[in-house]
């Protein structure tokens, strides 16, 4: 039996009745044993059922470790209050975990826990009702997540989104069949860019780095070679966002490109490699056309377009697991933040 076995140091000071110089120090050891391991044969049996549960789901590898870890917690939990099966657990009890959290340490850093990682904690025991509920076992309420502070983060409405696009299309009067053929290729550079940063929720430095040979139109995916800590992703691209992306790359970068040779999927009008500055100033521009008031008081930048997208795919209901996927968080941590800002919205 695994036990983790903590002792405290206690000082008492007792005073002599009538001499207040009689002054007696002592110390007792306090020892608390602590579970390490879950011991009821339904629990372990639960466990492994649900990490196999994630699995089909497809989930990545470290969000099943972290739900792996705060379900071991929660079933150690409910152990040290004697409860050792499924059919005994009462919400009383449930809720109280989320009390528990907010009092024990970081096991890392000493202190308290971050609200956000409390909110996953919560998130894991909700997810593991969930998968009590479709195997037909008894399920307790789900946890309510605690508040937490976020700086205040611009999301842009689906409204505004579409006036964005809508706005790459607008026409202007040219002198020449020159300057109006580099218009359209910039203004399909203009759709491609908003498909790359709000169809994809690519970071700005992950667009930048794409390459021609990242948009692999036949799977309708998008190969982040070079996101956060260097690591790797395949995005899918739905077919509206594809077909811009594919219209740029086989015409409007092709002009742009007038002969030189650069394999950078964004190419500036002097046919090289398109950096991010170039880029939000673009939609800058297209922010500026739209005529909408509100929309230019958001000031969107290219990382407003991410935080968009991800919150309007929690909005259509998808799952917080599959958006970390999306968007290429190594911390479901990171993307707890669009569950906070749906709330808000709500």
């Amino acid at each position: 039996m695994a036990r983790l076995t903590k002792v405290f140091n206690r000082t008492f000071t007792t005073f002599t009745e009538g001499t207040s110089s009689n002054i007696f120090l002592f110390s007792t050891e306090l020892i608390m044993t602590i579970l390490t391991e879950i011991l009821s044969p339904q629990f372990k049996q639960l466990e492994t059922s649900f990490i196999n549960w994630l699995q089909t789901l497809n989930y990545s590898e470290e969000t099943i470790k972290t739900r792996k870890r705060n379900i071991k917690e929660f079933l150690l939990y409910l152990e040290r209050c004697n409860i050792t099966t499924i059919e005994t657990i009462t919400d009383y009890k449930t809720k109280r975990f989320k009390r528990y959290l907010k009092r024990r340490e970081n096991k890392l850093y000493g202190s308290g826990l971050m609200n956000a990682s409390i909110n996953v904690g919560i998130s894991s025991v909700n997810k593991f009702f969930e998968y009590l509920q479709q195997t037909g076992k008894p399920t307790p309420e789900n946890l309510e997540y605690v508040e937490e502070i976020y700086k205040p983060r611009n999301i842009l409405t689906l409204p505004e989104i579409n006036q964005l696009y809508e706005t790459t299309y607008q026409t202007h009067h040219f002198a020449n069949a020159e300057t109006k053929a580099k218009q359209e290729a910039v203004s399909q550079r203009d759709r491609a860019m908003l498909s790359i940063y709000y169809g994809c929720g690519l970071r700005k430095s992950e667009g930048t780095n794409l390459k021609t040979t990242d948009i692999l139109t036949e799977r309708k995916l998008i190969h982040v070679r070079k996101g956060k800590g260097s690591k790797e992703r395949y995005v899918p691209v739905t077919v509206n966002n594809l077909k811009h992306i594919t219209e740029y790359l086989q015409n409007g970068r092709t002009l742009l490109l007038a002969g030189n040779e650069s394999d950078s999927f964004f190419i500036n009008q002097y046919g090289t490699a398109c950096s991010d500055q170039a880029l939000t100033a673009r939609l800058k521009r297209l922010t500026k056309n739209s005529g909408n008031a509100v929309l230019q008081a958001k000031k969107p930048s290219l990382h407003t377009l991410r935080h968009s997208i991800a919150t309007h795919l929690l909005q259509q209901g998808m799952e917080i697991e599959m958006i970390q996927k999306f968007l290429g968080h190594s911390s479901l941590e990171s993307t707890q933040i669009y569950t906070h800002i749906l709330n808000e919205q709500l």
